[in-house]
């Protein structure tokens, strides 16, 4: 049973009326479920944030028509009497420098300047697996994360592996996936280049010269009750029409 959480985003009068009910002590310290009431970058910045606790999404009302099953006082029912099913996702690892990026969604490496193209070469486990490329950079992602810039861009998603999807080249490439236990090297041969991950508002700067590593992290990240985040009987209000 769940007793203790924390609340990130904008939430509404009704649903801490609805968490109260619920039994549920909204609490700073040592919560036991981070509760991230939003959209995916809600979700992300909770992760990045609180990468060692339990994570529940639940989507805002004016975007999502929920279905009974995922209401949010039965969702929040659920979570207090810990029948919320917990699943453990990859996430990447990049080092650069003296810096390191932990991503549940991407790692995004991309041109500095929008009027100019940056050069690299990837490898996979120190093999070249292509010449110099030339183009807006690369975007980097976990099967969770595939289904946001990583698509846009390839205009598919993966279910395992990490993948490689190269953006905007002047030749085209077709994304790769490497398996969970490759390393993935970026060598910049023209720069400047900016590198981050998810959805961090810092930048870091890459020169020519420098070399990026990413892989899968050791930890995983904690989030309960995926299935309201995924699930296809819920209704988008902002989706395209496509979609319904």
């Amino acid at each position: 049973m769940v007793e203790r959480i924390q609340i990130v985003g904008q939430a509404p009068l009704s649903f801490m009326d609805q968490v109260r009910a619920s039994g549920l002590v909204v609490s700073e310290d040592h919560p036991e479920v981070i509760v991230a009431y939003g959209g995916d970058g809600t979700l992300i910045g909770a992760e990045r944030a609180w990468p060692e606790v339990p994570k529940l999404g639940i989507r805002t009302d004016d975007t999502c028509l929920k279905c009974a099953r995922h209401e949010d006082a039965v969702v929040l029912d659920r979570l207090r009497n810990g029948t919320v099913e917990e699943q453990r996702l990859l996430k990447l690892e990049g080092e650069f420098r003296n810096h390191m990026l932990s991503a549940l969604n991407d790692i995004i490496f991309r041109n500095a300047d929008p009027r100019a193209a940056v050069r690299f070469v990837v490898s996979l486990n120190g093999m070249p697996v292509t010449e110099e490329v030339i183009g807006d950079g690369l975007v980097v992602a976990t099967p969770f994360g595939s289904s946001a810039y990583f698509r846009s861009v390839t205009r598919v998603a993966i279910r395992c592996g990490i993948g490689i999807a190269f953006n905007n080249c002047t030749d085209f490439l077709h994304h790769l996936v490497m398996a969970e236990n490759e390393t993935l090297t970026i060598d910049i041969t023209r720069g400047p280049a900016t590198l981050t991950c998810d959805n961090d508002p810092s930048l870091i700067p890459v020169e020519t010269g420098d070399r990026i590593t990413i892989r899968r992290a050791e930890g995983a990240a904690r989030l309960l009750a995926v299935d309201t985040l995924r699930c296809t009987d819920c209704r988008y209000v902002n989706a395209p029409r496509r979609r319904y």
